[in-house]
């Protein structure tokens, strides 16, 4: 549960950025994909891990209703035992009357003890079956009574046996039934977590796709934009003092230049629509037209996709990642070639 907590913090503080400063359409889509690839994989551990949260809730389920069901036949033991109880409680009561009721009758019959049965029976099978008689339903009273109490106490026993049992079996059924809660809310937290993975994970194709169609219609107008056939040669107060402009060269072939390159570094979007990157640099577009490709000396290849307020005659601005590095390279005198 806690590496699933630090998993949905984590998820939470990756920041989902476009057009981020030092990184072009291409490289974004890039870093992009691999976030994706890096979602499509918690989401996969995290439904392995809510599969087998699910499995273990159903069999915490089926403890619970095999409690339930064992719980139900104790109680209708239990109801049946208390209703024999209730039975032998009233045999106990009735032996009770009866025995009283024939102490009561030999209490209030004094000729009915043994010795004036036997002195007043007309013959002696007569003073035998009467004393027999007094002795069965004595024996047959106290037969009974003692059985039903010996039934009261072994039904006694086993209802506070079954009490116990039925305490204890509510106890497991109750442990049960919370872990099961506990299971299900995890199990929640856990389908939020992947359908949040899957949320991030279509966000992210959708910038993919977003980031490719820039990078084409960047790329298409680019294309579009085609060099001018001739180079204005202008002065500028802002070019150094011995830069001077060449002669343009044949069309035919690549020309050269001589400017002053200054560094910049700057988040946004350049003139021409493209994001500002590697490669892009600012021109004066009377002197180098918009989409002309060129080498810059100390810098690679690049393209003029951007212009500016104080670019004027020979100059140009070269993007750089960082301020840091735009300061390294501060303003240099340069020959580029342009293509």
């Amino acid at each position: 549960m806690a590496a699933f907590c630090t998993g949905l913090a984590l998820l939470g503080a990756v920041p989902v950025a476009l057009g981020a400063s030092g990184s072009n359409p291409r490289s974004q889509a890039e870093a992009l994909r691999d976030r994706a690839a890096s979602f499509a994989t918690q989401r996969q551990s995290a439904l392995l891990n809510l599969y087998a949260l699910g499995s273990e809730i159903e069999s915490i389920r089926a403890a619970v209703s095999a409690l339930d069901a064992r719980r139900a036949r104790l109680a209708d033991e239990h109801a049946a035992t208390r209703r024999q109880l209730a039975v032998a409680n009233r045999a106990a009561r009735a032996s009770h009357r009866r025995l009283e009721k024939l102490l009561r009758t030999l209490y209030e019959q004094r000729d009915a003890d043994p010795l004036a049965i036997l002195l007043g029976a007309e013959s002696l099978d007569e003073a035998l079956a009467g004393l027999e008689s007094l002795d069965r339903a004595a024996a047959e009273s106290h037969r009974i009574l003692e059985q039903a109490q010996a039934t009261r106490a072994r039904l006694a026993r086993v209802d506070a046996r079954l009490t116990v049992r039925e305490a204890e079996i509510a106890r497991l059924a109750a442990t049960a039934r919370g872990r099961a809660r506990e299971l299900e809310a995890t199990a929640a937290a856990r389908v939020s977590y992947v359908e949040d993975l899957r949320r991030r994970q279509d966000l992210t194709a959708q910038q993919v796709s977003m980031l490719e169609a820039q990078a084409r219609s960047a790329q298409r107008q680019t294309a579009r934009l085609q060099p001018a056939p001739t180079l204005l040669e202008t002065s500028s107060p802002e070019a150094p003092p011995q830069a001077q402009p060449e002669a343009p060269a044949a069309d035919d072939g690549p020309r050269t230049l001589l400017v002053s390159a200054i560094g910049y570094s700057l988040p946004g979007r350049t003139a021409s629509g493209l994001p500002v990157g590697p490669g892009i640099v600012a021109v004066d577009p009377t002197v180098i037209p918009l989409g002309t490709r060129m080498f810059v000396p100390g810098y690679g290849e690049a393209v003029a996709a951007d212009t500016g307020g104080a670019i004027k005659g020979n100059v140009i601005d070269v993007w750089l990642p960082t301020i840091a590095a735009a300061r390294a390279w501060g303003r240099r005198s340069l020959v580029i070639t342009l293509r």
